[in-house]
């Protein structure tokens, strides 16, 4: 046991020293101060509502910001394809693809300061009831949502921490 906490120990100086940082410190960790003070523009189509709810989550889990500095824009592009073919030509699987083209835009200048893309791909089954594939599709869009709205959260808090004066 005490092995464990002396390497960890080393581990956490090793670090320091090679100028490691935490992104969401809480201890000095400006990140999650400047990501509160993101407003999140609202994204048109109900799977944008809940991409831009995944954002509210994330950046300002106590509510939007009073005084926004920065506003971030995000347009969605929903594809799905088929997968997989059974030998009578039906196709049997499906992948939905999401791609988020986002835009953080200072609010006093005017200016986009970042723009990027976020994309993830989710599959699913298709079977004999088509309720169950509806439901199959909607679960597949929504895992997708949750991994583009993480994804947007890191590129924001990597450019952020190094670029936002708080």
């Amino acid at each position: 046991m005490w092995f464990f906490k002396s390497f960890l120990i080393a581990l956490a100086v090793v670090a320091t020293a090679c100028g490691f940082k935490p992104l969401h410190s809480s201890m000095g960790g400006a990140v999650p101060a400047v990501l509160s003070s993101v407003d999140i523009a609202p994204i048109p189509s109900r799977l944008g509502q809940v991409v831009r709810n995944h954002l509210l989550d994330r950046l300002t889990p106590l509510g939007e910001p009073a005084v926004a500095k920065y506003r971030f824009v995000v347009s969605l592009r929903v594809d799905k394809e088929p997968l997989a073919i059974a030998r009578d030509d039906s196709v049997t699987r499906f992948n939905v693809s999401l791609q988020a083209n986002y835009h953080l835009v200072h609010v006093t200048s005017g200016k986009s300061v970042l723009h990027g893309e976020a994309r993830s791909t989710a599959s699913y089954n298709l079977v004999s009831s088509d309720y169950a594939n509806l439901v199959a599709e909607r679960d597949a869009k929504l895992r997708a949502a949750r991994e583009v709205s993480d994804e947007m959260k890191t590129h924001l808090s990597v450019y952020l921490a190094e670029n936002a004066k708080v």
